[in-house]
């Protein structure tokens, strides 16, 4: 979708008939205009311009006597070869356009469309043995297709298209086992005029587009603003070639041509028209009904005179069905309120020198991480002032599993006892203990410390016992919560065990199972664990919007527990940006 003023927009689209020739349309208007579109529909995406140059270069494979589909691949971004290619290939070489010919002796091997013929031939000597989806994967990946997306501005568009039909032809070989040309005629009625095709490519949800979607894949959905597309099309003929019909009745009316028919389908044609003209008032009530807050059409229509309403286009229906309804408030959509594409001078090309020096700097920008948790801040900072032992505290160990320590003591919050303790404050109720023996017992054994309940137990008891739990259970609280927030060019993220409401603000706690024995050890567990408990604060203050005034951390004993506040929030907030 895309932001016009404060809306968002959805353009569901219905090509009647010659929707594979009129989307292309759409396209140019929409780039032209710098909206960001996506077509969601799969037979959508076999009329983009992209998947139409694959499939011809495939065709050119598959056919070397097909001269239209060899001239379409030779031009197409794929093979890259200019008209000026072509007309020098022809004319001054002689060339001829069958890639399975011999090629001119004149012609020099750096020649683009020499390059290309040669490229074409040996596909199309492996094709019997290639199935289509490999073959594809092949010329998707020497041509360098995907490289093309960023010519386009919207790679993962193309990226998405390209991924979706190499998908199509690996599942169309899985269930049908067929060679390309059965593939490329698979490929053909999935856009074709009377194709319901339904399947649609996923969305994305972080990508900023105008959603095309023909109304058979939108079918279930609803948008803010909906669009119609393509109202003023005039409904089409019959279909040349055989036609079927099943009258109701029995039997089965047969049309070979004009003048070759039986008389069950001449009978049965008016009721077959009716029927389609009924059958397409549906689809407008289906696209129509898409809008949940504004739909838009445009009624643009002809003075003409309708010879029967089934002749009529959809425009004309509209606008017969609406011609006595209250009008409401039109909405006016324009361009001059859209930004212009972003465009930038990139002036003269840097020496070797400087391209290496920039390449190496961005390389070794992209190396560091750009997510820090909570802890890695503090493990840093205490590596930083004590010595290595001291700086690896199981309090700290919250990252991946260390393989050589015993079982209890290894992986997230330091210890298994330590983990157990955790998984227990965050699953038993906080104001009465209810479950606690049951959750002890499980967390025990999940974490392969049976024998330990007791133990387990005491520390989860010392946490419901504190002042800081009952404080925070008296009004809003929230457990083992995960925030994050950007900080700079860094993202700042933790797990925090509890947020409560104070009365002055945000109270943030983590729980402790260190072992202690004076007051001198938590005063400086405490200064290791300082930046840690000012991370939370600070990740949970920018991605709330409110102040964090307190950051406390609840030492767990098995005779009671002990709170330590962080003195100085706002110097310790100060440090961790620096640290950043």
């Amino acid at each position: 979708m895309t932001n016009v003023g404060d809306r968002r927009i959805s353009v569901t689209s219905r090509f009647s008939c010659r929707r594979a020739r009129r989307f292309p349309h759409l396209e140019t208007a929409l780039d032209n205009a710098a909206i960001p579109y996506r077509a969601e529909s799969s037979s959508l995406v076999y009329a983009t311009r992209e998947i139409r140059d694959l499939l011809a270069v495939l065709r050119a494979v598959d056919d070397p006597t097909d001269e239209l589909s060899l001239a379409t691949a030779l031009r197409s971004p794929v093979l890259g070869c200019g008209d000026d290619d072509l007309f020098t290939f022809r004319t001054e070489f002689g060339g001829s356009w069958n890639h399975q010919a011999p090629l001119p002796e004149a012609l020099p091997d750096e020649h683009p469309v020499a390059q290309a013929m040669r490229y074409l031939r040996a596909l199309h000597n492996q094709r019997v043995w290639t199935p289509p989806s490999e073959l594809l994967a092949r010329i998707v990946r020497d041509r360098r297709l995907l490289e093309l997306g960023f010519a386009q501005g919207r790679p993962r568009d193309l990226w998405r298209r390209v991924r979706f039909v190499v998908d199509q032809a690996r599942a169309f070989g899985e269930a049908q086992g067929g060679g390309v040309r059965e593939f490329l005629e698979w490929t053909r009625l999935q856009s074709d005029e009377g194709a319901r095709v339904t399947e649609t490519v996923l969305p994305e949800t972080d990508d900023d587009s105008v959603r095309i979607l023909t109304i058979h894949g939108s079918k279930g959905l609803e948008f803010p603003i909906t669009i119609l597309s393509g109202m003023s099309t005039l409904p089409g003929g019959r279909q040349g070639g055989v036609q079927v019909t099943w009258p109701p009745e029995g039997g089965y009316g047969l049309k070979i041509t004009k003048d070759v028919k039986t008389e069950e389908f001449e009978r049965f044609r008016p009721i077959d028209e009716q029927m389609d003209f009924h059958e397409r008032l549906r689809l407008l009530y289906v696209g129509a009904t898409r809008a949940r807050d504004h739909l838009v059409v445009s009624l643009h229509r002809k003075d003409r005179d309708i010879k029967g309403i089934e002749r009529s286009t959809n425009a004309e229906l509209m606008h017969g069905g609406c011609e006595n309804a209250p009008h409401g408030e039109e909405l006016v959509l324009t361009t001059a309120t859209l930004p212009p594409p972003a465009t930038r001078d990139i002036g003269a090309l840097a020496g070797r020198d400087e391209w290496e020096a920039e390449l190496t700097e961005i390389l070794e920008r992209g190396s560091v991480s750009r997510t820090i948790a909570a802890t890695t801040i503090a493990r840093q900072a205490a590596e930083e002032r004590a010595a290595e032992e001291e700086a690896k505290d199981p309090g700290l160990q919250k990252n991946a599993r260390d393989l050589e320590l015993p079982p209890w003591m290894k992986g997230r919050y330091g210890t298994a006892i330590g983990r157990s303790v955790h998984a227990v404050l965050q699953t038993i109720d906080l104001r009465t203990g209810t479950g606690l023996e049951e959750t002890v017992a499980a967390q025990a054994a999940a974490e392969g410390v049976i024998g330990h309940e007791g133990r387990i137990a005491a520390l989860a008891r010392s946490a419901l016992d504190s002042d800081t739990v009952r404080e925070a259970v008296q009004g809003d609280f929230w457990r083992e919560t995960y925030v994050a927030t950007p900080v700079g060019d860094r993202i700042l993220e933790g797990y925090v065990d509890l947020i409560y409401r104070a009365d002055d603000g945000l109270a943030v706690v983590d729980y402790k199972t260190d072992a202690w024995r004076t007051d001198e050890d938590l005063d400086a567990k405490l200064e290791r664990y300082r930046l840690q408990g000012a991370s939370y604060a600070l990740a949970v203050s920018r991605a709330t919007g409110r102040p964090v005034t307190r950051c406390e951390f609840l030492f767990l004993g098995e005779t009671g527990a002990e709170v330590r506040s962080v003195v100085d929030l706002g110097s310790a907030l100060e440090e961790v940006r620096a640290a950043l």
